[in-house]
């Protein structure tokens, strides 16, 4: 009588899971993002962010019903390279150039390096700090730009609020963040954080609309579409404004 039931939960199981899957295949997609403060945070159980905000509209504009997932980039990477289903956020760098299909450029920010304020760690340039410590997030385009630049001693940690702690007590020597993220960081973690400067700038990198590259362009097409009305309208715009990013540096669609 076990087996049976079992064999009846395991069925039921499998039929939700086909139903889910046949779901996602006529045209109701997974939307995913990244999943560090201010692109995606909760206040009192409600999500938010920049990212947040941006793919609820564009959702919206695209006929969306779904919900907004947020993912550590490592997972993010993965989905949004193999799964045909999926829309999400991805950062553009080399090494990503050929794992997703651009779609359309939401924002452009700058990387930095960050020390702790009373620290002799001379942040002032890439040679200066070629052989620190530095603290990056696992599969962040932080730690790509890290590689790139030849840093010698490149850290890596699960969460934005992790390299911080560990900055701020001294198991690390600086950290690569965005501004957004390091002031988003800083208020999570209030005293702990310590106070921080600010160094070399490494670098510009683009944060984009994208697909896997398998996706079927009647998909592809739709969140195309509503990203480019959201451009042209300036809603876009005032979102990133809104989350504290210069709205300047807005994009437009991907070549």
């Amino acid at each position: 009588m076990l087996t049976f039931k079992k064999a009846i939960l395991l069925r039921g199981a499998l039929c939700c899971l086909m139903l889910l899957r046949t779901g996602f295949a006529n045209g109701a997609p997974q939307v995913y993002i990244d999943d560090v403060a201010p692109l995606y945070y909760r206040v009192n159980g409600i999500p938010q962010g920049l990212l947040y905000d941006m793919m609820t509209e564009m959702g919206r504009r695209a006929q969306y019903g779904g919900q907004i997932v947020p993912l550590p980039l490592k997972r993010l990477h993965h989905l949004l390279s193999t799964d045909n289903d999926a829309i999400g956020t991805m950062w553009r760098t080399a090494e990503s150039e050929d794992r997703h299909r651009w779609l359309c450029k939401l924002y452009d920010t700058s990387f930095f390096l960050v020390a702790a304020r009373d620290s002799h760690a001379d942040i002032s340039s890439l040679e200066a700090a070629r052989h620190l410590r530095i603290g990056v997030i696992l599969g962040s385009p932080a730690e790509t730009v890290a590689h790139s630049s030849g840093l010698q001693n490149i850290q890596s940690a699960t969460n934005a609020e992790s390299n911080l702690r560990k900055l701020a007590l001294g198991r690390i020597d600086a950290w690569i963040a965005t501004s957004l993220v390091l002031k988003a960081t800083q208020q999570k973690l209030g005293e702990a954080a310590g106070t921080l400067r600010t160094g070399k700038e490494l670098g510009r990198i683009g944060l984009y609309l994208v697909s896997a590259p398998g996706a079927a362009p009647q998909l592809t097409a739709k969140w195309q579409s509503a990203c480019a009305s959201m451009q042209k309208d300036g809603s876009a715009a005032a979102i990133i404004k809104h989350h504290g990013a210069a709205a300047s540096d807005a994009g437009g669609k991907s070549q």
